[in-house]
């Protein structure tokens, strides 16, 4: 069953969300630290995402939470100093920010599928809390979708991204681990309701020029290695819990090596990038901080290219360049 209470009281609630999942996964000391550790500062993007949010859900309204600041206005003047306080309250959108919004709630508009949300055309609630009890850990666990349809049957879940094309947002989904959040939220939810939905989609709209929409759906083989992950990071809040120990991230010395990419190759090859002193030398005051092949290159690149017009040049080649031009000068 469906729980109807704000966000605030869902963050307050002690079960285990997708986010305590995402911190178990860093380390133990990462979980202990967001449960009894003094709260973060929200961000600019997490606060962008919030009122898209409350833009776009069916039921939910940004003017409760966000308030925009009067064109032309900047916080530095007295006057924004003063409407800031008098807000204190809410998200503040200065002109960039609502530019940006009005664009991604457009965006969504002109999209299919998208467009359904905004529209209202589908038949469902927004922001509604689900709580169940694993029966492997005796946990309680919780989820909160940013829209269900009342039949149950499908998750929509509305994200904000840099890149919302499928390879782009693909990256989205590894790097901040939605595969995990699709897998728990659909698990939560049967728990909570003895029906399991059919389907988890994401709506990635960009937040940035050109904000684009891109909308997906989460594959069974997403879904079943979000479900191994998300179940490996609860067995052992379980057995942190359980414990008392939260540990780091190792408790033995470990051996330690260079990324695969700087070492030889399996054919005895060197690999293929600059060598790494070429990378940790500040820019060549001094020539002689080079290897002398690196510098005999770079001498000849740049003689070349004082016949050309606009070449193309290292740092190095350029202070070879400049050089060389001052003399022949």
């Amino acid at each position: 069953m469906a729980v109807a209470m704000t966000n605030a009281e869902y963050h307050a609630h002690k079960a285990i969300s997708k986010s305590k999942l995402d911190a178990a996964r860093k380390s133990g000391r990462h979980l202990y630290d967001m449960l009894y550790g003094p709260p973060r500062d929200s961000t600019a993007a997490f606060d962008m995402g919030t009122v898209l949010h409350a833009s776009a859900l069916p039921g939910e309204n940004a003017d409760d939470i966000a308030i925009r600041m009067p064109a032309g206005m900047k916080k530095t003047t007295k006057e924004g100093k003063a409407f800031m306080a008098e807000h204190a309250d809410k998200i503040l959108l200065n002109n960039s920010d609502s530019y940006a919004l009005d664009r991604m709630i457009e965006s969504m508009t002109q999209h299919g599928f998208a467009r359904g949300l905004l529209n209202g055309d589908w038949k469902g609630k927004s922001e509604q809390s689900y709580f169940a009890t694993d029966s492997d850990t005796g946990m309680k666990v919780k989820c909160r979708p940013d829209f269900i349809l009342d039949d149950g049957s499908l998750i929509i879940d509305l994200k904000t991204t840099q890149n919302a094309s499928l390879k782009g947002f693909q990256k989205s989904v590894v790097n901040f681990r939605y595969y995990v959040q699709a897998a728990w939220y659909l698990d939560v939810v049967e728990m909570a309701t003895g029906k399991r939905p059919d389907a988890f989609i994401f709506i990635a709209v960009e937040k940035t020029r050109p904000f684009n929409t891109g909308v997906y759906v989460a594959d069974q083989a997403m879904i079943d290695l979000g479900r191994k992950h998300a179940y490996e990071d609860l067995f052992n809040i379980h057995e942190w819990t359980r414990s008392g120990i939260y540990p780091g991230y190792n408790a033995q010395a470990e051996m330690i090596s260079l990324p695969k990419w700087m070492l030889p190759k399996e054919d005895g090859t060197t690999p293929d990038h600059q060598p790494i002193e070429l990378y940790l030398m500040p820019w060549p005051s001094d020539p002689r901080n080079r290897p002398e092949e690196v510098i005999a290159a770079a001498k000849e690149h740049a003689k070349n290219s004082l016949r050309k017009r606009k070449p193309k040049l290292t740092a190095l080649e350029l202070a070879f360049y400049k050089i060389f031009k001052k003399k022949r000068g």
